[in-house]
């Protein structure tokens, strides 16, 4: 009787009774109540008397009003009056484990949406957002911009046709309403998005492409570059632009250039390269070495705002794939009128140091000019000339051993000076894949940087070094590549773990990077090295490139700069392009645009090498998924609340133990020491523990894989 008495003072109690044989409150009279201030659903349950046959379909009507803008709901249930004041726009960053963010355009912190507000967003929508409270929570107001299309896995064998969208931040199925004629079961395939996701149903979209059958030789590459948004075709306008270039440089093009052809220029690189863009000359002088590095002149072949530059400048950089390379410039360049082959006459910017006994940087300058590459040298040719006095090697390159052996003297060299800078030394062993001819892996094995690597590495620091140094002291407009000191926070956190293991980290609130090299050398030999030196590393902040300097922390430069690579990086094109304004005379046109292009070439790299990590996962994942059952030796590479991390001795492959399968003992994990606790029975897995373990699980789809203990 209550119950009627408050529904009939409804003023459209009549309208509700036409529809409904058991009328439910009009939204007008929930607007009513939910004005006077938020309820949260049970207090309008008890302020409007439902029944239980009423809840359910009122439940519905406030979903509805949501939908409809109405009200809005926060996670905590409470319905307020729908409002569009106070708004702020953004873009939704997704994490795997279901929780969100929203990066503000107007910058400052960044907002928190929870799993059930990710529920109506994809990864990369730009939305309108509501902040619900000081914890910075927000709910979705508006989609204003949804991501266009997905790549995922096509599923036909269930009631209806969806895709798994392949990235794990996207937890949403998409429901296919309309196929090509060419789908089968268990393709990549590219899908447009027809509608968003909401509360009570799935996204929808149709297929526009398929990149191949699951376990197709390079799908995981094409899925990688279309999943991170990297472009991997020419423009038709970019291609026309190349049809101009001659295949050889032209007699004209050497007018104005310092005629270096006969010095003994070589280049070192790694086996399977194709672009060459540095080569190194040296020779001792009277205070010590001259270094010459030539760079290829690819400034002079892309002309500033051409196609071929927007396009070059849109992918920021080459994509090293572990056998495959999307190269930021096309193949006539990058392998051809750029790429410093052996015996072909190269247009070149050339930086000529001066280095004294000790290492130091004492002079330099840069010009333009016309060289010749005596030797293309691997790596391991390079390293087997130097370790073998009686290697064949030195007859097939005898014309260029002269400038091998003062290379390695002026090696020896700056290593005293990186010494005494107090340079962080994380020489630690990677991985190298090693793939079929059908392109999967047949086996992944242990790789290790020879005097060779780190020869070119400190040739090529020196000259980077040089260039920030002559572009400062000319006040250009370029981009630095600089490196933060790391925050207060994460040295307090790694100076409590080091403290746990033996080490002290010196330098008080803010330590050098010497100090941080002080403590890699007292860890040397140790059964924890490469654990303190993985610590170490998280403990750094990522480079970026921007135009503010404030050092390179990781290496000890006060100016630092990327020079030596335009065939693969746009910042080092921009750079070589400030050179000629110098060189030229030209009066420097200031971009207040500079900060936006540096964030966009960081971008791009952290864009490259989470696509590469995710191909290379893939590819591990691939090659584990015939190992499930297998027991393998592993060390501890991350400790967590969740579980530990291990990577395999002999396979360089990771994996996850997760803390539930950890059955014997309830464990704690302590952050400090890095390590799990059990509390019963005082087990501890330690951060560099070497354990057994079983493959459990792999998943491709998620790029997992999960092991157990070995028993």
């Amino acid at each position: 009787m209550l119950y009627t008495l408050h529904i009939m003072s409804d003023p459209h109690y009549d309208r509700e009774a036409e529809k409904y044989e058991s009328p439910i409150p009009s939204r007008e009279h929930i607007l009513s109540f939910i004005q006077e201030k938020p309820r949260r659903k049970r207090q309008l349950f008890e302020l409007l008397m439902l029944t239980d046959g009423q809840k359910k379909p009122f439940e519905k009507r406030l979903r509805a009003m949501v939908r409809d803008k109405q009200l809005s709901c926060n996670k905590n249930g409470v319905y307020r009056i729908f409002s569009n004041r106070g708004l702020l726009t953004g873009t939704v960053i997704a994490n795997p484990k279901g929780f969100g963010f929203v990066v503000l355009d107007k910058g400052g912190k960044d907002l928190r949406l929870s799993s059930q507000q990710m529920k109506l967003v994809f990864h990369g929508d730009k939305v309108k957002v509501r902040l619900l409270n000081r914890k910075l929570d927000a709910e979705v107001v508006k989609v204003i911009e949804t991501i266009k299309t997905v790549v995922g896995r096509l599923h036909l064998d269930g009631q209806y046709p969806y895709v798994v969208v392949d990235d794990r931040r996207i937890k949403h199925n998409i429901k296919i309403t309309k196929l090509l004629k060419e789908c089968m079961d268990n393709q990549v395939v590219i899908v447009e998005i027809l509608s968003s996701p909401t509360l009570d149903s799935e996204a929808t979209g149709k297929v526009t492409d398929i990149l191949g059958t699951y376990l197709d030789e390079g799908v995981e590459i094409d899925s990688a570059l279309h999943r991170h948004q990297i472009p991997s075709v020419f423009s038709d306008d970019s291609l026309s632009e190349l049809k101009k270039l001659s295949d050889k440089v032209l007699e004209k093009d050497k007018k104005g250039r310092v005629d270096i052809t006969h010095l003994q220029l070589i280049t070192i690189d790694g086996d399977d390269s194709r672009d060459f863009d540095d080569a190194v000359y040296a020779e001792p002088s009277e205070n010590g070495w001259k270094l010459i590095v030539a760079i290829a002149d690819v400034s002079h072949y892309v002309g500033e705002n051409s196609a071929l530059d927007i396009e070059s400048f849109d992918r920021g950089n080459s994509v090293y794939f572990p056998h495959r390379v999307v190269p930021m410039l096309p193949e006539v360049i990058s392998n051809g009128l750029c790429s410093l082959n052996p015996n072909a006459e190269r247009l070149c910017m050339a930086c000529e140091m001066s280095i004294d006994s000790l290492g130091e940087l004492i002079d330099y300058k840069f010009y333009p000019a016309l060289m010749l590459s005596h030797a293309r040298l691997t790596y391991s040719q390079v390293s087997e000339i130097l370790e073998n006095k009686k290697s064949s090697l030195r007859d097939s390159y005898s014309n260029v051993i002269e400038n091998i052996e003062f290379l390695y003297g002026l090696y020896k060299t700056l290593r005293i000076s990186r010494q005494k800078r107090g340079v962080m030394d994380f020489d630690r062993i990677e991985s190298q894949i090693l793939f079929n001819d059908k392109g999967k892996i047949d086996n992944i094995v242990a790789h290790q940087r020879n005097d060779a690597h780190k020869l070119i590495e400190e040739c090529m620091l020196m000259a980077n070094q040089a260039c920030a140094k002559f572009l400062r002291k000319h006040n250009e407009d370029f981009l630095y590549r600089i490196h933060p000191k790391p925050t207060s926070e994460k040295i307090e956190v790694t100076r409590q773990f080091l403290s746990a293991v033996g080490l002290t980290l010196e330098g008080g609130n803010e330590p050098e990077s010497r100090d941080f090299a002080k403590v890699l050398k007292n860890a040397r030999g140790r059964d924890d090295e490469n654990i303190i030196k993985t610590v170490v590393l998280r403990t750094m902040k990522q480079a970026i490139y921007t135009p503010s300097n404030v050092g390179h922390f990781g290496l000890a430069f006060e100016e630092y700069t990327h020079f030596t690579s335009p065939i693969r990086r746009y910042p080092d094109l921009l750079v070589h392009r400030a050179i000629k304004r110098v060189l030229n005379n030209q009066s420097r046109s200031p971009s207040n645009k500079m900060s936006e292009i540096g964030s966009h070439l960081s971008m791009t790299e952290r864009r490259a090498d989470d696509a590469t990590r995710d191909v290379e996962q893939w590819l591990k994942c691939e090659y584990m998924r015939d190992k499930v059952g297998q027991e393998f030796s592993g060390v501890i590479s991350g400790v967590a609340g969740f579980g530990l991390c291990v990577e395999l001795s002999e396979i360089f492959v990771e994996g996850m133990v997760s803390v539930r399968d950890l059955k014997d003992d309830y464990y704690v994990y302590d952050d400090i020491h890095h390590q799990l606790t059990g509390e019963r029975g005082g087990k501890i897995f330690r951060l560099g523990d070497v354990i057994k373990v079983k493959v459990a699980s792999v998943s491709l789809d998620d790029r997992k894989i999960d092991f157990i203990l070995a028993s």
